[in-house]
């Protein structure tokens, strides 16, 4: 059995796909929908900003969040991403269409032109992996 045929496998490869598009991509990690970072790949020889526990509750807010913006959409539109910008990162989050999982999660350098690796890169490979319906 490969690691892509689990659920797990198969979200570790969406990671590691995501962090191989852009140099500028600092971290990639998916969420089921009870905020529980199932799988997450960061840039080799990166310094994480935040330990294990703090990645944990981050991601745990960041589904819960996303969760409440779901009341709008009717009126709004689906959410595509929602972004944050920091004074050290530059983070993204991307609703996912699948039965477990909630969320993507995606950290860049500050230098980089996160719409454009967004909209022409991380989303073309959602829609591919049928896991969004963006585009």
């Amino acid at each position: 059995m490969s690691s892509s045929s689990t659920p797990y496998g198969y979200a570790k490869e969406v990671c590691n796909q995501v962090l191989q598009l852009d140099k500028s991509i600092r971290f990639a990690g998916i969420a089921n929908n009870m905020g529980t970072l199932i799988a997450y790949k960061s840039r080799e020889g990166l310094v994480p900003l935040l330990n294990e526990e703090e990645l944990q509750n981050s991601t745990m807010k960041t589904v819960l969040r996303m969760k409440t913006r779901e009341d709008y959409e009717p009126k709004l539109g689906d959410v595509i991403y929602t972004f944050a910008l920091y004074k050290r990162v530059k983070r993204a989050s991307i609703p996912l269409d699948h039965p477990d999982w909630a969320v993507l999660t995606v950290s860049f350098d500050m230098a980089a032109d996160q719409d454009s690796i967004i909209m022409d890169k991380i989303l073309p490979i959602l829609k591919q992996g049928k896991l969004t319906e963006a585009s």
